[in-house]
């Protein structure tokens, strides 16, 4: 199998804290691989290293089978990063920013301003883009930065926190947009310490916390379920039952004390997330509920390191 990240023996210690102990990371090509562990565990830190903005105490870090940091400009062309902590130029345009960093990714001028138009329009952010960086809001700003990340076309994605500055709606929508994209041939990692996103979203998972991977693989193979079920409740129940039940990819819904289930064939989830938030946007109906019926990955969590689902 091709990892398109993988390393060995990572380790990182700061002073005489040791940070990260001994990561073997195997994420193969093509997947959504979920980094998942409480806060403080060791998700940054290691994206850094990744990245090569921290230098590990020791071991390897390979990325498209070349080491970090000797080949970093060479692996970068390839890489979009989104870090935890949206960085721009304030002062800025949307437009100006989205440009530039085309610009700083190699692309020529009409190319750069050709990607910055169709991503604001991807990331929702058109309306906007005279606005600057300052004057947003922390989801559109969050939102800008994964335009950012998109910008070159990359091979990769490495996402630290992504949804973190998104209100609900904005979370489906994003998450829809992580399958979209895996279903095009990127391999995304993305870092959370929110259990049910990755139960969305990714179908690898490394679990860490305190520095250490406690278990790494197929979500399938951990959780030994595909979930595909999911409660919902909305302000017009009744409305979003009526859309739903006119979806080829819904198998079952149903309403039952207030709350919408919902299962979903699993091969067209990516049209679920997507459609479903944009439709209930256009009626004007707020989502009070979304999460999985049942989280067998949030289990395994509880049994390993006592952690949960934090609530939003």
């Amino acid at each position: 199998m091709e990892h398109v990240i993988e390393t060995k023996d990572l380790t990182k210690f700061f002073g005489k804290r040791n940070i990260i102990y001994h990561l073997d990371l195997k994420v193969p090509k093509g997947v959504v691989y979920g980094f998942l562990g409480p806060n403080g565990a060791g998700k940054t830190t290691t994206i850094k290293m990744l990245t090569a903005a921290l230098r590990p105490t020791y071991g390897e870090i390979r990325i498209f089978g070349l080491e970090i940091p000797q080949k970093r400009v060479e692996i970068m062309k390839k890489v979009g990063y989104m870090p935890e902590i949206p960085i721009a130029y304030e002062d800025m345009t949307i437009v100006e920013f989205l440009t530039y960093m085309g610009r700083l990714s190699g692309l020529k001028k009409e190319k750069a301003m050709e990607q910055t138009k169709e991503l604001m329009r991807y990331v929702g952010v058109g309306r906007l883009a005279l606005n600057k960086i300052k004057e947003l809001s922390s989801g559109q700003k969050q939102r800008v930065a994964f335009a950012s990340a998109l910008i070159a076309d990359p091979e990769l994605l490495i996402l630290d926190e992504p949804t973190a500055n998104l209100d609900p709606l904005g979370r489906i929508e994003f998450i829809g947009k992580i399958i979209s994209l895996a279903k095009e041939g990127k391999t995304i990692f993305v870092s959370s310490h929110i259990v049910s996103e990755v139960e969305k979203m990714c179908n690898y998972v490394g679990l860490i916390n305190q520095g250490r991977l406690i278990a790494q693989g197929r979500v399938s193979e951990l959780t030994q379920i595909e979930e595909t079920e999911y409660d919902i409740i909305t302000s017009d129940n009744g409305k979003a039952c009526e859309f739903l039940r006119e979806k080829p990819y819904v198998r079952e819904i149903w309403e039952e004390e207030g709350t919408i289930r919902v299962q979903v064939d699993p091969r067209f989830l990516d049209e679920f997330f997507l459609q479903f938030p944009k439709y209930l946007t256009s009626q004007g109906i707020r989502l009070k509920l979304f999460r999985p019926h049942t989280s067998p990955l949030e289990r395994i969590l509880m049994e390993k390191f006592n952690i949960g689902e934090e609530s939003d």
